[in-house]
């Protein structure tokens, strides 16, 4: 375990000026010399962007020095986490600020192992956009529950024409889809579902297709991720590369994206599938796309 005076060793070598300032700024939230305070200090010294985040909320940085930050998290142990903090994911007012809390916290926290050197608990650049990739994909997970939650409560579930529940996967593209995420990427995602034979679910009568319903449920997966709140956002979402781009459906069903790609697909967005990968939804059917 470091000790907490290397740590602020490292933040004056890193920018004195910067480290002095927020030693004063931060006394007040988190108490001089304890292990959170030099966590804090470090994160301002080497990241500029991030002082002002700390300044506005240090429970994050007190949490990081609470739960430990010297072992990287996979996506499992970020989901199972996740889950923890959010039984209920029906409470969209709770969902949407935890995955924001979360996104934030956790982004501090893998920035710090890339500050810090691997004997005092740091990780280098390529752990740390695995962390960084793992954190996307839980978070997106739990987002998308939340959305097929809420659409499935109005509309009831998403049934096919032989009775069995639709299935539906987020495919991570670019940065994301080759596990190379860093602080300041946008998420490339696409959205699949498996068939447009539907059972309609209703509304009062009112029917809705396959389609519909998993547009819905997209629509709300994007807001829930990039919306911006007084907590921030989540991740910014790029849906551009999805089958014609910003003119396009948002959701194509496999069937619909294998025609397009067929008859109209270009070399590069082609080339572009090859660094797909399921990231979120029915990761079985996410192998079969």
């Amino acid at each position: 375990m470091p000790r907490r005076t290397t740590i602020l060793a490292l933040a004056r070598s890193i920018d004195p000026l910067r480290a002095e300032a927020y030693a004063g700024r931060l006394s007040g939230a988190l108490p001089p010399g304890s292990e959170a305070s030099e966590i804090g200090i470090l994160l301002a010294a080497a990241y500029p962007a991030l002082g002002p985040a700390i300044e506005a909320a240090p429970g994050l940085v007190k949490t990081i020095a609470a739960e430990g930050y010297h072992a990287p998290r996979s996506r499992a142990e970020q989901l199972s986490r996740l889950r923890a903090r959010l039984p209920d994911l029906s409470d969209t007012t709770a969902v949407m600020r935890e995955l924001r809390v979360t996104a934030k916290r956790e982004r501090m926290r893998i920035a710090l192992r890339e500050a810090l050197p691997t004997s005092l608990g740091g990780a280098d650049v390529d752990v740390t956009a695995r962390e960084l990739s793992a954190l996307a994909e839980a978070t997106i997970e739990i987002a998308l529950e939340e959305a097929k939650l809420a659409v499935s409560k109005r509309f009831g579930p998403p049934l096919t024409g032989s009775g069995e529940k639709g299935r539906f996967v987020v495919l991570g593209m670019g940065k994301l889809g080759g596990d190379e995420l860093n602080p300041g990427s946008d998420v490339d995602l696409l959205y699949f579902y498996d068939t447009d034979d539907s059972a309609t679910p209703s509304e009062g009568g009112a029917k809705i297709t396959l389609f519909d319903f998993w547009t819905r449920v997209a629509k709300r997966l994007t807001a829930t991720l990039e919306e911006v709140t007084e907590d921030g956002f989540v991740w910014r979402v790029d849906l551009r590369l999805r089958p014609e781009g910003r003119s396009g459906p948002l959701v194509n069903s496999l069937a619909a994206a294998e025609r397009y790609y067929e008859a109209f697909g270009r070399l590069w967005e082609r080339a572009a599938l090859l660094r797909a990968r399921p990231v979120a939804g029915d990761r079985g059917f996410g192998d079969e796309v």
